[in-house]
């Protein structure tokens, strides 16, 4: 995708006061090509959000000639939140989540394995460490494949709260 299109449709999305998580485009079987926005902000995303920033894309693609094969309404567009189990696309993400549960699949095996789960301690020069059940490891940002926040349901604040309230 057009570096100067990603770039726009980011502005788009941060001018409105969100964070731009992710944009993807990619066709899909008889539905032709998805632009697909992952917004967040601090408390979460209503669909409100997801609604406002779709108005303002959708003006910015239906007057932008960046791609032509998504004028003249040749594609569509979702707008969402990145979910309870965010995935995490960028080394910064990795930094960000220190602290939490991540799941690391990875493109080619370490120590015979491919998907590594536990907290992730601290990125250091292009790698990952995190902290699983048999010990710390430290795998090179270049070889996950996909990354994403793990929710436990009551291993949470949500049972600090459920107490908080009593």
């Amino acid at each position: 995708m057009d570096k100067k299109f990603l770039h726009s449709i980011e502005n788009i999305v941060t001018s409105l006061g969100y964070e731009c998580v992710n944009i993807s485009l990619r066709s899909e079987f008889g539905r032709g090509l998805k632009l697909q926005i992952l917004i967040d902000t601090l408390g979460g995303i209503n669909a409100g959000d997801c609604e406002l920033v779709s108005g303002h894309v959708s003006k910015y693609l239906d007057t932008s000639p960046e791609i032509p094969e998504l004028q003249k309404g040749r594609y569509y567009l979702e707008v969402s939140s990145p979910g309870i189990e965010r995935p995490l696309y960028r080394l910064e993400d990795y930094t960000r989540f220190q602290g939490k549960e991540a799941r690391l699949r990875l493109s080619s095996p370490i120590e015979g394995r491919k998907t590594f789960t536990g907290i992730i301690q601290q990125t250091l020069n292009d790698n990952v460490s995190i902290l699983c059940e048999d010990g710390e490891k430290l795998i090179p940002f270049s070889s996950i494949k996909g990354g994403n926040l793990v929710y436990r349901f009551g291993n949470d604040y949500s049972k600090k709260s459920r107490k908080e309230k009593k």
